[in-house]
């Protein structure tokens, strides 16, 4: 009976021990930064610092805009930028393929009559765009005609929402023939369908997911738009109907975005009418509402210097009419500067008129005057007739459900039809080629230098040098207590003190073998066992949360869905616009902290642990591009290649791992060779 109280009291001695470690282990976080340094909002707060700094040049660059010559070359190098950063396109070449597939006629002869064509048509083989084309009754208009493409802002419905009709209705029942064409992922352009034939995400949710994987190609849900919209333009300059030289693109919102796109890069939009979109990023957009959708944040320009009114200055002097709405969510007071300083530029040229603005005194959408007011500016402009017409409230349109140029209301039905995925892995096969040759026989010190450059991350000489806080000490969680001598709170402050980066160095109670630097993607007191295995390795080691991790992760809304790019994709996207990769940021986070480390020691050299692919990506970076700091990698699994990555189209991946541009020259197994890393099976 002793025997069994005994045991009885050392189980619940067991039992009592076991808890108050489990809840020491608890109550040990690790935290370093006060809720009321706001760690996090660190990140917008740093961007934003960064793009009010582009700011200040590319105003700097457009007050030197005083002649001709100025603008001429300003617009050269912007239009050159745009199209590098949309990244390869197609063979312009390729036959489009028209088809017509049935027809309409709405109204009767009269005012609001007109006949409407459904349209297939191909703006890469076999990728089919849907598109409706508006054709002005003969009787009343002799052809051939001016044209007008329509191009839909954000609707599940595309080019059969009510608006995209109303618009390019109004444009042939007063004598231009119009053409709406729906924009991936909408109407019938699903790019991804379920086995039952649905949509596996519309709209922004499926703009978002084309542009988390065009990034790694250099490419952006934009380029698929724009060059529909170039093909568009081609198909509408074949027909004899249609006056080839007197074209003019308009759209509102997300169709607005792309209006502006199409009519500062291509020389045949004559005439244009953005509604409800062009404002400014640099002033109120970003700071209050922050990045947009995927297609509406283009790499690097902010710190280029292409701000939405550069999208104007680009086809000055062309007759342009920006819609706005003084409670829409992209600021009225940013348009009306945005045409003051585009209207600066058009008289230089000596046509301050053919640049102007309408505001409608209401909230964000088509509204039907601004509707009215796209349409008259195309009659002025296209067809010289300086005319108030008005949408009549009977204007006819069609069910939605009827308005399919497809049988199955789906492109991807058509046998043989292929998605922007397919493309996109199209074109990662043919890089996939182009980066063996490459790398065959490539100088090392070369290749290295070409990652440092598309990751973005300067050389550990031009990095600042980091400066270093000790917060005291942090009580040892039972769990690590046979192993640890101390834990220090560390604060490492980099880029003049505005990025902070919390760190607990564990000191081993044997003799320390040397350092590592254990990298978590959750937190850097996420895998404390893990901790505790190099602690008996003999290693101090000092856990790190770089930018964006631990208590500095942002958790912001689902517009960007976490379920698929992780908690930060509007920081992401702020870094997107500023050139930056969160890739390449917290590779120096990690090279400063090393070189700290290392201290005056050159031959002192730093181990990197890490858990997550996240951290496993950076430490990679890190090493391969500056190897006499590290003494080696180990990673908790294997990392996935960014080519698998693209291959998987519809697939959660973090956003903040992507790259833009690194398929070009280089995937995770060329860092892995050059590194010397054994990956884990």
């Amino acid at each position: 009976m002793q025997r069994i109280i005994i045991i009885f009291v050392l189980f619940i001695l067991f039992f009592l021990s076991n808890t108050l470690a489990q809840e020491s282990e608890k109550s040990f976080n690790g935290e370093i930064l006060s809720a009321a340094a706001k760690p996090k909002e660190m990140m917008k707060t740093f961007l934003s610092g960064e793009i009010a700094k582009a700011q200040t040049v590319w105003q700097q660059r457009y007050d030197k805009l005083k002649t001709v010559d100025d603008i001429t070359k300003y617009q050269t190098e912007r239009k050159e930028f745009f199209i590098r950063q949309l990244g390869k396109t197609w063979d312009r070449n390729s036959p489009l393929n028209p088809q017509i597939t049935k027809t309409f006629e709405k109204g009767t002869h009269g005012q609001n009559a007109y006949r409407v064509e459904m349209l297939l048509f191909e703006s890469v083989p076999k990728f089919y765009v849907s598109a409706a084309v508006f054709l002005p009754d003969p009787t009343r208009f002799k052809p051939p005609y001016p044209a007008v493409l329509v191009v839909c802002g954000h609707s599940n419905t595309g080019k059969a929402r009510d608006l995209y009709q109303k618009v390019p209705a109004l444009a042939a029942s007063n004598g231009l023939l119009a053409m709406s064409i729906d924009p991936i992922d909408q109407g019938e352009r699903s790019q991804r369908l379920t086995a039952d034939g649905k949509p596996v995400a519309q709209s922004v949710a499926a703009h978002n997911i084309i542009g988390a994987g065009s990034i790694l190609l250099g490419r952006n849900t934009a380029t698929f738009e724009y060059w529909d919209m170039v093909r568009a333009i081609d198909y509408l300059q074949s027909r004899p109907d249609v006056i080839p030289d007197k074209i003019g693109v308009t759209g509102t919102s997300g169709g607005g975005t792309q209006t502006s796109y199409i009519m500062s890069l291509d020389e045949r939009v004559t005439v244009a009418v953005p509604s409800c979109y062009l404002c400014g990023l640099y002033d109120s957009m970003i700071p209050k509402i922050g990045a947009q959708d995927a297609e509406q944040n283009i790499f690097g320009q902010l710190t280029f210097g292409m701000d939405h009114v550069d999208y104007c200055i680009m086809r000055a002097p062309k007759p342009t009419l920006i819609e706005t709405a003084t409670k829409d969510f992209f600021p009225a007071e940013d348009a009306w500067k945005t045409v003051r300083n585009a209207k600066r530029i058009f008289d230089r040229f000596g046509f301050s008129e053919k640049m102007s603005i309408i505001e409608h005194d209401g909230e964000h959408g088509w509204h039907k005057n601004l509707r009215e007011a796209s349409i008259r500016w195309m009659l002025r402009w296209l067809a010289g007739r300086d005319e108030q017409i008005f949408e009549a409230d009977d204007l006819p349109i069609f069910e939605p459900k009827e308005f399919f140029a497809t049988l199955g209301g789906e492109v991807l039905k058509i046998a043989g039809a292929r998605s922007t995925f397919d493309l996109n892995r199209d074109y990662n096969d043919e890089l996939l080629a182009i980066r063996k040759a490459k790398n065959e026989n490539r100088d090392k010190n070369e290749f290295v230098a070409t990652i440092r450059q598309i990751a973005g991350v300067r050389p550990l000489s031009e990095l600042p040098v980091v400066s270093v806080e000790n917060k005291g000490k942090s009580e040892v969680p039972a769990s690590l207590a046979e192993v640890v001598t101390e834990i220090e709170r560390l604060l490492f402050k980099t880029e003049n003190g505005n990025i902070l980066l919390p760190a607990l160095k564990f000191v081993p109670k044997t003799k320390s073998k040397g350092t590592t630097i254990f990298l978590h993607e959750k937190s850097k007191t996420a895998d404390l066992p893990r901790i505790e295995i190099l602690l008996r390795e003999g290693q101090t080691v000092v856990a790190v949360d770089l930018r964006g991790l631990g208590e500095t992760q942002a958790v912001r809304s689902q517009y960007y869905a976490h379920q698929w790019f992780g908690a930060d994709g509007t920081d992401y996207y702020l870094a997107y616009l500023l050139g930056k990769s969160y890739v390449g940021m917290r590779t120096e986070d990690l090279l400063v902290i090393a070189r700290w480390l290392s201290g005056s020691n050159s031959e002192q050299k730093i181990e990197l642990v890490t858990s997550g692919e996240t951290v496993g990506l950076v430490a990679l970076h890190a090493a391969a591009l500056e190897p006499p700091l590290f003494s080696g990698v180990k990673l908790d699994k294997p990392i996935r290649s960014w080519y698998d990555v693209v291959n998987a189209g519809c697939s959660f991946y973090p956003i903040t791992n992507l790259v833009h541009g690194a398929l070009l020259d280089y995937d995770v197994p060329e860092l892995i060779q050059i590194t010397g890393t054994q990956m884990k099976q």
